[in-house]
C-alpha cells in the first residue's frame, strides 16, 4: 500500500448504491453522490483520525489517484469535514 507523507490521508470512496423500482442495483462511483470514504492510511503528522475510520471529506481538495489498479483519494487532514460514528 501507498504511505502517505505528513498530513495527507488516503481514502477509498465508499460507493453508494441506488436500487430502481424494478429492484436493480446501481453503484456510483462519483463522490459528489456518494459522500462517504474509508481511511485506508494516513501520513505521520495526521492527529485525530485512524486508518478504518468512515469520513467525510471536501471532495473539491481531494486528488484522485490510482495504484497498483486501486483508484482511491488522497486528501489533507485540514480538508476532512468528519468523522462518522461507528
Amino acid at each position: 500500500m501507498l504511505k502517505p507523507i505528513k498530513s495527507n490521508v488516503i481514502v477509498e470512496l465508499i460507493e453508494k448504491e441506488k436500487v430502481t423500482a424494478s429492484g436493480i442495483i446501481l453503484k456510483s462511483a462519483d463522490p459528489a453522490e456518494a459522500n462517504r470514504a474509508t481511511v485506508l492510511a494516513i501520513g505521520p503528522d495526521v492527529t485525530d483520525i485512524e486508518v478504518g475510520q468512515e469520513v467525510l471529506p471536501n471532495w473539491n481538495a481531494a486528488k484522485k489517484s490510482k495504484y497498483e489498479d486501486q483508484e482511491f483519494y488522497v486528501v489533507d487532514q485540514e480538508e476532512i469535514v468528519g468523522v462518522f460514528d461507528a
